[in-house]
């Protein structure tokens, strides 16, 4: 009886996918899978892309925030540009206003043009806005790891300088002095933004203010100010 059954039952499916009834319910059955297979490998994944994508645009958003306030920090004569004339004010206002020997003096002025041509201007005679956000763009999108590198090796050449009584810390008087020199001559504005740091004895360890700046100048975590960005944001600098 069973075998009986069993038979039966093959040959009811046999005529039913043999006929014009059957035929059309495959076809349909087909369509379906075919729709969930395309749900599947294409519209899910394009979602996902979409979603990644926007999260990226916004997290580089947040980046160019932060490299604008960098540029107008970088513009030191606020005329739109970073040119040599901003490399010139520098390098020659620093000896001037940390009161440095002749000697002393010329060192630190020829690792200040140094720094400009090494990590800003990179050849250039000149840089838009537009033209320093895009590069900067540019080298941490095709490489993040070298891009953090190199920031860190920005901020530790400054931080060399700025520390000019070589204590391995910055002081409020450094502090004041270097940002001086980029053309910020609020001195109540300054104390405010070196407070943001939590400087400890009235200083900031010259690791902690390299690693802020690193922070500043790379992180998407937006969760997370940085003392650079506080700054920027409550208009210290």
């Amino acid at each position: 009886m069973q075998q009986l059954a069993s038979n039966t039952e093959f040959w009811s499916l046999h005529l039913m996918f043999n006929s014009d009834y059957g035929l059309s319910y495959l076809r349909q059955l087909h369509s379906v899978i075919s729709w969930c297979n395309s749900y599947t490998m294409e519209i899910v994944p394009k979602a996902f892309c979409i979603q990644k994508s926007e999260l990226h645009l916004k997290k580089m958003d947040f980046l160019k925030t932060k490299w604008s306030y960098w540029f107008t920090l970088l513009d030191v004569n606020h005329d739109g540009l970073i040119t040599r004339d901003d490399v010139g004010q520098t390098a020659g206002d620093f000896p001037v206003e940390e009161n440095l020997d002749e000697t002393s003096g010329k060192l630190a002025a020829k690792k200040i043009l140094q720094w400009w041509e090494k990590y800003i201007l990179k050849g250039k005679t000149s840089l838009t806005k537009e033209d320093f956000l895009c590069r900067l763009e540019k080298e941490y999108t095709d490489d993040q790891e070298k891009f953090v590198t190199e920031m860190k090796a920005v901020i530790k050449d400054v931080a060399e300088i700025v520390d000019a009584d070589k204590t391995e810390s910055i002081t409020l008087d450094n502090y004041i002095k270097a940002f001086k020199v980029w053309g910020h001559e609020d001195e109540a504005k300054l104390q405010k933004s070196f407070e943001l740091y939590k400087p400890t004895n009235g200083a900031i360890p010259v690791k902690q203010y390299e690693a802020d700046w690193v922070t500043f100048y790379s992180s998407t975590d937006s969760a997370n100010p940085d003392p650079v960005l506080k700054s920027y944001e409550a208009g210290f600098l």
